[in-house]
């Protein structure tokens, strides 16, 4: 006779049920790994070292995270703007992620209500949205693949944050900057 371990699934806390509806209320979507969203809100500054001696923080999400939305971006531009040149692309892209723009859409979307730091540097929130959000796009990719990761990028980041006509026409001298 076989026996077989049933893995009985741990009881949710208080703060689990927080990030869940957190996630929800992002994305869009309920997390499949929860461990990925919790890691993509902890930042070094209580990062706690783990058995091998490496500090677990959201930074390697971070980093994974940075390189997807970059991609999802340049991607959905590509697509938008058929016939607009290799500069273009680029300075659209640039506006859209770069680091004062993903900080204020992650304090818009309510990162801000998740990323866990030292409170005794409350300047950090400020700067360190951004990097919790291309944080969570780096678990939304692990958790759920490029194509889902995309979609969030483009449905819950840049449609309903960005006006691309205005962007584009705040500054159409791109290249002499």
């Amino acid at each position: 006779m076989v026996w077989r371990i049933l893995k009985i699934p741990k009881s949710k806390t208080a703060n689990d049920q927080k990030l869940i509806r957190a996630i929800q209320n992002i994305a869009g979507f309920a997390p499949s790994n929860l461990e990925l969203y919790k890691l993509a809100t902890v930042h070094s500054s209580i990062a706690k070292e783990n058995d091998h001696g490496f500090k677990e923080s959201n930074e390697r999400l971070e980093y994974l995270g940075d390189a997807i939305l970059g991609a999802a971006v340049a991607d959905y531009l590509f697509k938008k703007f058929p016939f607009k040149p290799e500069g273009f692309l680029t300075e659209i892209r640039s506006r859209i992620v770069n680091r004062e723009a993903l900080n204020q859409l992650a304090k818009k979307i309510g990162v801000a209500n998740i990323v866990q730091f030292d409170h005794k540097n409350s300047h950090l929130q400020q700067v360190i949205l951004g990097n919790t959000l291309e944080a969570i796009v780096g678990a939304i990719y692990l958790d759920k693949g490029y194509l889902r990761t995309r979609k969030f990028v483009i449905d819950k980041l840049i449609s309903p944050n960005y006006d691309l006509e205005e962007l584009v026409n705040s500054n159409s001298n791109f290249k002499s900057k």
